[in-house]
């Protein structure tokens, strides 16, 4: 646990990259550990290793997350190699001459579509070799905020084999969570689908069509938290402070509990639980006319959580879903292990604080 520790705090990059590796590190540790424990037939207590591996993932997680917030980077802004841009750089020192020496610096920003010159090759190269990383302005900023920018959003963006290459290994993780989730889902489904009966009737669930991977329509189940659709309604998305939510709905809502019947769709492949939250036909298809980008979020599964739903609040306007898509495409170019692992975070301690997730 201490070998795999100390390796996770050695740890550099972004936080997904930092957890996906520290996870891996781990792993292979451990692994080692057993490997050379069977070939040398030495006795071992299966319970205390199984404890000492999850304890070791826990650590790994904690230290880097702790080492990530805590660690403030030193930040060189290339004036001369920005192409005006310096008004969009974040706080950091600014660094106009080739002569100053970049090698305190822990990133050095520039912008890779500029001709960088001879002598301002050479200040960067001594700079990555004392262990400064150049980084794209862009890209620095849209890590640092957790959202693309929409104006300068371009498919070529997305990488399409981290996509395709993590879907199978993500599918695999879903139906391995949901079947651990189910001793605890069920009695809360039992429990909220009791509370709606008593508390306003029929019908318990609400059913509707969504939209979800490449497009496809399915049938998303959830608990009923809002007074039922009259006919002649028109589908509307909630929003924070809907009157047309319950009392007891409120309750459901607080703590996720009225989205859980949606494992049953993450079992039947039409959702994940991480991704881009479905929407319901007719918003799609007001967003898809008003919102350049708005299908390329259909790149991955919807999910029962995602990372626009723990940064941004519910809304049915075009301005605030235009704000949610620059999240859902942030995840969508940068999909991971790790990601999914920060937003599983999130999404916990939003329900443990009673915030809820958007």
């Amino acid at each position: 646990m201490l070998l795999s520790a100390l390796w996770s705090s050695r740890l550099r990059g972004s936080l997904d990259y930092k957890l996906t590796r520290a996870l891996i590190n781990t792993g292979f540790v451990f692994g080692l550990y057993a490997l050379i424990i069977l070939a040398a037939r030495l006795y071992f207590s299966r319970a205390l290793l199984t404890s000492a591996c999850v304890g070791g993932f826990i650590c790994s997680v904690v230290i880097v997350w702790l080492r990530h917030r805590l660690t403030r980077h030193r930040v060189a802004v290339i004036v001369p190699l920005l192409d005006g841009a310096v008004h969009s750089a974040p706080q950091g020192r600014l660094i106009n001459e080739p002569a100053e020496d970049l090698r305190s610096y822990d990133v050095a920003l520039v912008s890779l579509n500029q001709t960088i010159s001879a002598d301002w090759a050479k200040a960067l190269s001594r700079a990555m070799l004392a262990g400064c990383k150049v980084r794209h302005l862009g890209e620095f900023v849209e890590e640092q905020r957790g959202a693309v920018s929409l104006e300068h959003f371009e498919i070529d963006h997305v990488r399409g084999g981290s996509i395709s290459s993590y879907r199978p290994i993500k599918r695999i993780l879903d139906i391995a969570l949901c079947a651990m989730l189910l001793p605890l889902v069920l009695p809360a489904l039992l429990v909220g689908g009791l509370g709606i009966l008593i508390s306003s009737g029929r019908p318990v669930f609400f059913v509707q069509n969504r939209v979800g991977l490449g497009g496809r329509r399915f049938r998303m189940w959830k608990l009923r938290t809002m007074r039922p659709v009259e006919p002649g309604d028109g589908i509307q998305a909630a929003v924070a402070g809907d009157q047309r939510i319950t009392r007891f709905g409120r309750v459901l809502r607080r703590s996720r509990i009225d989205e859980m019947p949606q494992i049953w769709n993450v079992l039947k492949g039409d959702m994940s639980v991480i991704g881009p939250r479905p929407e319901a036909e007719p918003l799609h298809l007001t967003y898809l006319e008003k919102i350049p980008n708005y299908a390329y979020r259909y790149l991955v599964r919807p999910g029962i959580t995602g990372w626009a739903q723990v940064k941004t609040p519910p809304s049915a306007m075009v301005d605030q879903a235009r704000r949610k898509l620059a999240y859902d495409l942030f995840y969508v170019k940068r999909v991971s292990f790790g990601l999914d692992l920060q937003i599983i975070a999130k999404t916990i301690w939003a329900i443990a604080n009673g915030l809820g997730v958007h």
